[in-house]
């Protein structure tokens, strides 16, 4: 097993286009990173950087000890899983197991446990003599799992390898990679657009925007603690509320203003909200942490408003409700019971403790610094 380290990471294409910017991670060993982030933000190129599928323009990447910027990706000791599969169609299941073992001229022997071991492990033991177009979306990706496992490498690198399969599907195979990254505890790679896939699986997520990194860390201080508005936006579904707001004292405390919006800020934030008086700032707020005032747990007069009820979305376990407070549009997830109904009023709570504020030009967080 190894770690992965990327230093000062750097790809530009012809006309000087930089879609890696300047990238440092550093990748425990059995550690499973997951890279995310929206279309075209670099964290595909990144992954292909350290499968050697793509040149590096500056820096380094080691592998183990072992610094891989001019070893071909055959001799990396990496598996990767595509997002298309990219099984050989003429092949069965078990010859597409053992296609990379038969080039390292392992034995017939060593073959046949090596590919029963992990057909085992995967539950496709029945499949072996099968063709992938016999196969289910699952059951293909399964294999494409299996033909990485069986070559035992050091790293797995997946690129968005759930994408093509439906909706509960995904749900499934994302607890069988968790289950099979605990019992090989090989370090892996992810690479994701989905910020659920990210949230759910990884032990550390880099969230990628415009060829740079703008937070590395755990899903929970992610999502609890991000370190500005992007990050805040993108991680959380639905994504987090933002309202153009204004810092102001009022009495002995401070209130954010807006347009038919006043919130108190609670005292515990005083210290880090103090020199941002009277000026304009970005309050952010998660569905979440909005309650319809009727069924709020805490309740506090000064940070509830009244809002117009646009649309309705019951999902069983809650109700998502768009909502609109003067010129903000606002999403709120609210509890199943609540007789909320469109075209109507609703008195709802923020949870102003969960609150996020943002500096309005750089848009870095002004309490995760």
């Amino acid at each position: 097993m190894a770690g992965v380290i990327l230093k000062n990471v750097w790809k530009i294409y012809k006309g000087n286009v930089e879609v890696v910017k300047d990238v440092s991670i550093d990748i425990k060993d059995k550690e499973f990173l997951v890279l995310v982030g929206p279309s075209g933000c670099g964290k595909t190129t990144a992954l292909r950087m350290i499968a050697g599928l793509e040149d590096i323009t500056k820096g380094e990447i080691y592998i183990g000890n072992k610094k891989v910027n001019d070893v071909s990706p055959k001799d990396r000791d990496i598996a990767m899983v595509f997002q298309n599969y990219a099984l050989y169609p003429h092949m069965n299941v078990y010859d597409n197991m053992a296609f990379g073992l038969k080039l390292r001229k392992y034995s017939k022997e060593q073959i046949d446990k090596m590919i029963n071991e992990a057909a085992e492990l995967l539950s496709i033991g029945h499949l072996l003599k099968r063709k992938p177009a016999e196969l289910s979306g699952g059951q293909r990706q399964r294999v494409a799992m299996g033909r990485a496992i069986v070559r035992e490498p050091q790293v797995f690198l997946m690129d968005e390898p759930l994408s093509n399969l439906d909706a509960k599907l995904r749900v499934q195979m994302r607890a069988e990679l968790q289950k099979l990254h605990h019992r090989l505890g090989i370090t892996t790679v992810y690479v994701t657009h989905d910020q659920t896939e990210a949230m759910t699986l990884g032990d550390r997520i880099v969230v990628f925007n415009g060829g740079i990194i703008q937070q590395a860390d755990t899903p929970l201080v992610l999502y609890s603690k991000p370190a500005n508005k992007f990050v805040a936006g993108f991680i959380g579904s639905p994504s987090m509320n933002f309202f153009d707001v204004k810092i102001v004292k009022k009495g002995d405390g401070m209130s954010l203003e807006g347009d038919k919006l006043s919130l108190k800020i609670p005292s515990e934030f005083a210290s880090q909200v103090g020199e941002h008086v009277d000026k304009d700032v970005i309050f952010g707020i998660r569905p979440e942490d909005i309650y319809d005032w009727e069924f709020a747990r805490e309740k506090n007069e000064d940070t509830s408003l009244i809002a117009s009820v646009d649309v309705t979305e019951p999902m069983g376990s809650e109700i998502y409700v768009y909502l609109t407070i003067g010129k903000y549009t606002v999403n709120a997830r609210v509890d199943a019971h609540s007789s909320v109904k469109v075209g109507t009023d609703l008195k709802v709570f923020f949870d102003m403790k969960k609150m996020h504020l943002f500096d309005k030009s750089t848009e870095k967080s002004l309490l995760n610094k």
